[in-house]
């Protein structure tokens, strides 16, 4: 088969180069819901020129949230089903003016993720000028706060991925030398909450005494880190560690002018708090870890004669590679070669996104990382490689053609 640059016209092409400058030019950061309207608006009348069915809705995660805008674009029949494509519109920052500079487009938003939405419209481009339509229970749905918290993200995955047949997420790939990525698997996660309590004591008269719970947590700390695994195994991250005297730990907000002192160095601290996360990528490992880590409070806290809480929250599952995702993976990959490129399968992005939040994220194929690969995201220097948003158009025309139930 042809490669990329020779299937793909140049009026298409430069057509979808201008849109996404079009779309990077609006400014929609997480915070800015008229911005986030103004591109949503954009984008809805783009696709209505290609097809599909537009709407904008207000839409809130609760009663006391910004209403913000969520748009969905739908094919003539997602009345029993859908292949659900996800995307968002907000940025980080606000938007500059896109500029070119040599293969680039530097621009807010260029990877992430307006360079993914660029290329769908792109792709509908392509379709159309081979004769082809997309498939007619093709959803899309286009978050406003995937940035900025998530809630109306996570509520939409949940929500349509429930009657889904398959999930294509436009995030964008990464850069591997001369080949680029797409994403078979991301890791789970769960937060955790070290509560150490010791018996404070003068470290110059009574040392003995005391049961340091600073100390307690710091060993705790380094056996449960020694968990971790390289190559596919969990990982444990102690993000935040404060110990000392109990009026110090309880009062932090305060008593951190302590900090730099010679006050209450001479106290045994009787108290100690610490946060972290544990991340992991096949969904048998979050009940073991937990169990591990709980076990190895139990233990420590015998040892060093203090009393240790642990516990675990914000349950969030992996999405497994070795799930449906291997073989449409396999096959996006087998389309990229036809076309004279090499797209390579991450097995385990370590970065918690939208098909972690699938009701069942080992239910249905998902092909993620679809949008083009670039640098700098969520800098001034963010851009995309305008050869990768050349093959993404053409990978994603050829995707939306097999899929066609």
């Amino acid at each position: 088969m042809k490669p990329p640059a020779a299937i793909l016209p140049e009026p298409l092409f430069q057509r979808a180069v201008g849109f996404l400058r079009e779309l990077t030019s609006i400014s929609s950061d997480s915070g800015d819901p008229a911005g986030l309207r103004r591109a949503a608006g954009h984008l809805a009348a783009a696709l209505r020129e290609r097809g599909l069915a537009t709407e904008i809705r207000d839409e809130t995660p609760d009663a006391d949230s910004t209403p913000l805008p969520v748009l969905y674009a739908r094919g003539p029949d997602t009345a029993r089903g859908h292949l659900l494509l996800i995307g968002h519109l907000d940025t980080v920052l606000p938007a500059m003016e896109p500029q070119i500079e040599g293969d680039r487009l530097v621009a807010t938003g260029a990877i992430d993720m307006k360079g993914g939405l660029a290329a769908f419209v792109g792709a509908l481009d392509l379709l159309r000028d081979r004769g082809q339509q997309p498939p007619a229970d093709l959803l899309l749905v286009v978050v406003p706060d995937e940035e900025g918290g998530g809630a109306l993200s996570q509520a939409a995955v949940r929500r349509w991925g429930e009657t889904a047949r398959a999930l294509w997420v436009l995030e964008p790939g990464e850069p591997a030398g001369d080949a680029e990525t797409i994403v078979a698997g991301r890791r789970g996660m769960f937060e955790w909450r070290l509560d150490v309590r010791g018996q404070a004591a003068h470290s110059g008269l009574h040392y003995w005494d005391g049961r340091s719970a600073l100390a307690a947590a710091a060993r705790w700390v380094a056996e449960a880190e020694a968990l971790s695994r390289r190559d596919g195994g969990p990982t444990i991250n102690a993000g935040r560690f404060v110990g000392g005297d109990t009026t110090f730990v309880d009062d932090l907000s305060h008593a951190y002018s302590l900090l730099g002192t010679d006050r209450q160095l001479n106290v045994v601290p009787d108290r100690a708090i610490v946060e972290g996360e544990t991340r992991f990528l096949r969904p048998g490992e979050s009940q073991e870890l937990q169990r591990r880590l709980e076990t190895l409070a139990r233990d420590v806290a015998v040892a060093t004669g203090t009393e240790i809480s642990f516990a675990a929250s914000l349950f969030i599952p992996p999405v497994d590679p070795r799930g449906p995702h291997g073989g449409v993976c396999r096959r996006a990959a087998a389309l990229a070669a036809k076309r004279g490129w090499r797209l390579e399968i991450e097995e385990e992005r370590g970065g918690i996104s939208f098909p972690n939040f699938l009701p069942d994220p080992g239910r249905i194929p998902v092909l993620d990382g679809l949008g083009p690969v670039g640098g700098g995201m969520h800098t001034r220097e963010e851009h995309v490689e305008l050869r990768s948003l050349r093959r993404r158009i053409v990978l994603l025309a050829d995707l939306l053609a097999e899929a066609r139930t």
